[in-house]
């Protein structure tokens, strides 16, 4: 029964290794491994999350990235309460992407939200977890609405909020915006 353990386990980690290496070798740009291409999904919004070269706008259908970015650290499922299907959550290092289902296409989702959980990560106009006031509108400017210590803009089908305390950001989020979400 032992030798089986440490066949599964070598053969996880062999896996795990092929993967990795699969994706830096894309993402250097050789192309040769035959592993996901970097999605190039349609965007909606000039608030786009890049993730490891990933883009993830918002209402863009997850799959493609989702192969790209291999899995999460941590997944999590439940019934919707808006939709007939399941919201999803998948964690990876520094941040957290949801999804909502498509109810006309089984097993489609679409992003819901990403959110910065730490500050190993950050928009790509430089604003993470701990920037100040003045460093996000020096990034996204005075056009935001303010509710509170929170910060929301909105352009095309994103809100981008990022809530204050102390006079640091502690939450930065990409929402989508769309019909089904109200």
């Amino acid at each position: 029964m032992k030798q089986v353990y440490t066949l599964a386990l070598a053969l996880l980690l062999a896996l795990s290794l092929a993967a990795c290496g699969g994706k830096e070798a894309d993402a250097a740009g050789s192309g040769d491994s035959g592993t996901t291409d970097i999605p190039s999904p349609k965007a909606n919004s000039e608030f786009v999350f890049v993730y490891q070269d990933c883009p993830l706008p918002m209402n863009a259908e997850i799959g493609p990235m989702l192969a790209f970015l291999g899995e999460p650290d941590s997944y999590f499922e439940a019934a919707s309460c808006a939709f007939d299907g399941l919201d999803k959550t998948y964690t990876y290092s520094g941040i957290e992407i949801l999804t909502y289902p498509d109810e006309s296409k089984e097993g489609v989702d679409y992003i819901s939200s990403v959110r910065l959980l730490d500050n190993s990560v950050s928009t790509p106009e430089g604003i993470t977890i701990g920037s100040t006031p003045e460093e996000v509108t020096a990034a996204y400017g005075e056009n935001y609405e303010e509710h509170g210590q929170q910060y929301t803009y909105e352009n095309g089908d994103a809100l981008l909020s990022i809530l204050f305390q102390d006079g640091k950001a502690v939450s930065v989020e990409y929402t989508a915006v769309n019909d089904l979400l109200g």
